[in-house]
């Protein structure tokens, strides 16, 4: 029985001497994620605007009654979906984008483009 107990121990002290020197230790310029939530209707984003931080979360959450989709484009509105990926989204249904690239992201419904555009800043 003593065996699994070395055996473990042996593996544990081998992980231990892979890691990284300064691993373990804290990048001051890191945060933790957060999910942000944009609620989509009919003909609306809530918030229009968002600011987030890199590394963050968008969750897109349908509370309108008929399909709308999210899909990034330019600022004119050409459609690019090229950072969040335009599929549609039923009553109850979300989307959730992870932006790491700083800028400004703006997105619209596919289905109605002239209704409903919005934006996002990545900080």
């Amino acid at each position: 029985m003593r065996t699994p107990i070395l055996i473990a121990a042996s593996l544990t002290a081998l992980g231990a001497m892979a890691i990284p020197a300064g691993a373990g230790h804290a990048d001051p310029t890191a945060h933790a994620a957060k999910v942000s939530t944009v609620k989509l209707g009919e003909y609306f984003y809530r918030p229009k605007t968002l600011t987030v931080r890199a590394g963050d979360r968008v969750r897109f959450l349908n509370v309108g009654k008929i399909e709308h989709t999210v899909a990034d484009s330019t600022r004119g509105g050409t459609i690019r979906s090229r950072v969040i990926k335009p599929r549609p989204l039923g009553h109850g249904k979300a989307q959730t984008v992870r932006l790491t690239r700083r800028g400004t992201v703006y997105y619209l419904c596919t289905f109605h483009p002239s209704l409903m555009r919005g934006s996002i800043v990545v900080r």
